[in-house]
């Protein structure tokens, strides 16, 4: 039985970041961390505690916090757009050559988000439309394996960080470079900044956590930077909001 949502809004921090618009990214598309914009998402439901798997009770948490955060529009991403999400991408890099090489399969594993566990899953987009910056929160169940690849894929995080904090990516008709940071988000178990320039710029925080038994991602993704501390304090609220629903 899920846990009654219950959310503290005590933290009502501002988000210092000016207006800018959206544009969508081409290859290597950076699906897992954008909102499902194309019409087929459905607003929230107001539906109760009790008609509702602890996975979408933590999405909703999240997503409450993140409207009174500066985030009022969401939408439950469900049916065929959920199923969508739990397929890994293939071919991401195809074409496309890497600089340093062994920033490949690290880079790559970024399409990677809890959904793919193939368990219980649920997942809420929201948005601060006035801003054009669009988050997420996800939440799934580890189930027999997942805390192993949870793990796996904070590995390649670190590797990034270590390894990889300046990559190129050349592909036939374009280049872009990558940059990767530390945003120093407490309390998670992973936390990676990341931008990229050219003609598809763009910016993406993205936070993972696990609990015993479930695992959390809060993501956001704009095309101006996002690398603000009170930034990275929302984020991390509403990955608290989601965690204090879980077991």
């Amino acid at each position: 039985m899920p846990k009654r949502l219950t959310v503290s809004l005590a933290l009502c921090a501002a988000l210092a970041l000016s207006a800018c618009s959206s544009t969508e990214a081409q290859m290597p598309d950076d699906q897992t961390h954008k909102i499902a914009a194309e019409g087929t998402a459905s607003p929230s439901p107001s539906a109760s505690p009790q008609d509702l798997t602890t996975a979408e009770v933590a999405t909703t948490a999240g997503a409450v916090l993140a409207s009174q955060l500066g985030f009022p529009s969401s939408a439950k991403i469900q049916g065929k757009d959920l199923e969508a999400l739990s397929t890994p991408p293939t071919d991401t890099l195809k074409d496309i050559v890497v600089l340093p090489a062994q920033c490949s399969a690290p880079i790559n594993d970024l399409n990677w988000s809890p959904v793919q566990l193939g368990t219980e899953a649920a997942r809420t987009d929201f948005t601060n439309e006035n801003q054009s910056i669009t988050g997420s929160v996800e939440v799934a169940k580890l189930g027999k394996d997942g805390a192993g690849t949870v793990a796996s894929h904070n590995k390649n995080v670190r590797t990034i960080l270590d390894q990889c904090k300046s990559a190129k990516l050349n592909g036939m008709d374009y280049t872009e470079t990558l940059k990767f940071s530390d945003p120093k988000v407490d309390s998670v178990d992973s936390a990676l900044y990341y931008s990229r320039d050219g003609q598809y710029a763009q910016n993406s925080l993205v936070l993972i956590k696990t609990t015993k038994e479930y695992a959390v991602m809060v993501s956001f993704l704009s095309a101006n930077p996002l690398s603000d501390a009170k930034f990275n304090k929302v984020a991390g609220s509403v990955m608290d909001a989601a965690i204090a629903q879980l077991p």
